[in-house]
């Protein structure tokens, strides 16, 4: 008895009745052409959702510190009045959200459009090229805000950029469904 459908590339497991085709569990998933799918959801959800990680995420971290220090108390100077840090948490998500929004436009959607059509999207790629930007970007944002960009070249400030590239490279693939690391090229 000859299968219904041929076992293209071991895709199948064998087949017991001609009218019932059992895909494989252990496969991954496939595109309509027959090659492997690199995201689940659409890139531009990662895109829309990404910029906020890193900008919301930091002022609720100086939020929380701010709070553990009034609460704990400072030492020998007053803690700063609630309404400054919160002007303060409100232009970290007021000027840092649009940034991040230009850098993600500009730079990771571009480079994950490339990726995937190179078939050479993951997770592990996206996030060491965000984590390459991070850095720059961080610069860029104290150049642009006449903070310190001085500090942002030195090693911590360095490795501070590096780290929040990663946190939005990584949030960019987790709410696109990227996988992890590219399988074989042509597969």
């Amino acid at each position: 008895m000859e299968p219904a459908f041929p076992h293209r590339k071991g895709l199948c497991s064998p087949c017991t009745r001609k009218s019932r085709h059992v895909p494989r569990r252990d496969t991954p998933l496939q595109d309509m052409t027959g090659r492997l799918m690199q995201h689940k959801r659409s890139l531009w959800r990662g895109a829309l959702i990404s910029p906020w990680v890193v900008p919301v995420g930091l002022a609720l971290l100086l939020g929380v510190i701010w709070l553990v220090g009034s609460l704990v108390g400072a030492g020998d100077h007053d803690p700063e009045p609630p309404g400054a840090v919160a002007g303060f948490l409100l232009l970290i998500i007021l000027f840092g959200v649009p940034f991040t929004y230009l850098v993600t436009f500009v730079c990771v959607v571009p480079m994950a459009l490339l990726l995937r059509a190179r078939q050479a999207l993951s997770t592990a790629r996206l996030c060491l090229w965000c984590a390459l930007l991070g850095p720059v970007t961080m610069y860029a944002y104290a150049r642009f805000m006449n903070g310190q960009p001085d500090q942002v070249l030195k090693p911590f400030g360095i490795a501070m950029g590096a780290s929040y590239g990663l946190i939005s490279g990584a949030a960019f693939c987790l709410a696109s469904g990227v996988r992890l690391f590219a399988g074989r090229r042509g597969a």
